[in-house]
């Protein structure tokens, strides 16, 4: 329950014990679909109709509108399961190959999760303690002629991204991506050859560290990707800080994603990361020309964007605001125990406004219909 709760959560500010969805069960281009457990213990309960509880009629169709707001909300770019998902990576022609102290699994035209951080973005006493329990898995295997088995694979990788990912959460180090200039040179290499050497599907640049998920283009190699990006970055961000030296770790990490399952996880966190890391209205995140929704941080030209939304108010300060209720049918009762699915459409969009159709069914039979308007706003 607590990991489906911190995702609707990440995507609208309603907080218990005014929070009317649990979980998201489906979502696609205009429209998505959630799930709501009521419980006997909610506070309405204490006042209306005690002894006989039944969930008010107005809550249903909050638990709607906060569906519809979620419809709306996001970091910038549609959720994993609107996107695109890319052929599963199985079959033969899979290749493991080294480039440091960590094994790399590689196919032609795979699809891969890569991330790689600053230089200082460690304390060097952390990354001298991971790079040690790394080694000493990957060793161990070479050691004993073997292949690395899925549980040695699956700690590695929980290493990054259990320890290293919530250093780098963290802002340890100075953190150079947070000047714009810097965010925009990453954002820009990025978005500059996608479509020709490689499919973005989504990407995040953080105040220390980036996450890119994409679909390399026949013909054209992870490690030759990477370098790519990571050489020139280093040398136009050094010169935008009047700096030399390094300014990568060597060491990037890279999963090759082998089915859609793992697709949707990683699209889904690298988006999502800048709300786990606490950036409101970070606007360094998106998809490219493999999503359904292409999201640059630049505009034509190079120059970067205005981080602001329609009419000029901060995008961060846009929020989607029930604006009124158009007609409400009620068709049976809810009561503590009852699990509702709660399905939510996008009718018309009237400039910041979106006409919407809620549904309420529980057990399978229609408790409630309603069609709203909900208007982006500044608050």
């Amino acid at each position: 329950m607590n990991g489906h709760l911190d995702k609707v959560k990440a995507r609208i500010p309603h907080r218990e014990p005014f929070l009317f969805v649990d979980r998201i069960l489906e979502q696609a281009e205009g429209r998505i679909v959630t799930e709501r457990t009521v419980r006997a213990d909610e506070p309405q309960f204490q006042g209306h109709y005690p002894g006989s509880p039944l969930m008010p009629g107005v809550l249903l169709c909050e638990a709607c509108f906060q569906t519809g707001a979620m419809l709306l909300s996001g970091a910038g770019a549609p959720p994993a399961d609107v996107l695109r998902a890319p052929r599963p990576q199985t079959g033969p022609g899979v290749s493991i190959r080294s480039r440091g102290r960590l094994p790399h699994w590689e196919r032609e035209g795979g699809t891969y999760f890569v991330t790689w951080r600053l230089a200082d973005s460690l304390p060097a006493k952390v990354r001298d303690q991971i790079a040690r329990e790394r080694d000493d898995i990957v060793l161990t295997a070479k050691h004993l002629k073997r292949d690395l088995t899925a549980a040695e694979r699956e700690r590695l990788e929980a290493l990054h991204t259990e320890k290293i990912e919530a250093l780098l959460n963290a802002g340890y180090g100075e953190c150079h991506l947070k000047r714009v200039d810097c965010a925009a040179v990453v954002a820009d290499t990025l978005l500059k050859f996608d479509g020709q050497r490689y499919d973005l599907h989504a990407w995040c640049v953080m105040p220390n560290h980036v996450h890119v998920v994409f679909q390399a283009r026949p013909g054209c190699a992870l490690a030759d990707i990477l370098h790519s990006w990571k050489s020139f970055t280093a040398k136009a961000c050094n010169k935008l800080l009047g700096r030399t030296g390094t300014f990568w770790m060597d060491e990037s990490f890279d999963r090759l994603i082998r089915d859609e399952t793992e697709f949707g996880r990683f699209v889904e966190y690298t988006l999502q990361n800048p709300v786990a890391a606490g950036l409101s209205g970070w606007k360094w995140v998106g998809t490219g020309s493999a999503g359904e929704a292409p999201a640059s941080p630049t505009a034509a030209g190079g120059a970067p964007a205005s981080p602001t939304a329609a009419g000029g108010a901060p995008a961060s300060r846009r929020k989607p605001v029930l604006t009124r209720i158009l007609e409400a049918k009620f068709r049976g009762m809810v009561a503590p125990g009852d699990v509702l699915r709660v399905e939510v459409e996008q009718e018309e969009k009237m400039g910041d406004a979106f006409v919407m159709n809620g549904k309420v069914s529980c057990a399978g039979k229609n408790v409630l219909r309603v069609k709203f308007i909900v208007a982006m706003i500044e608050i």
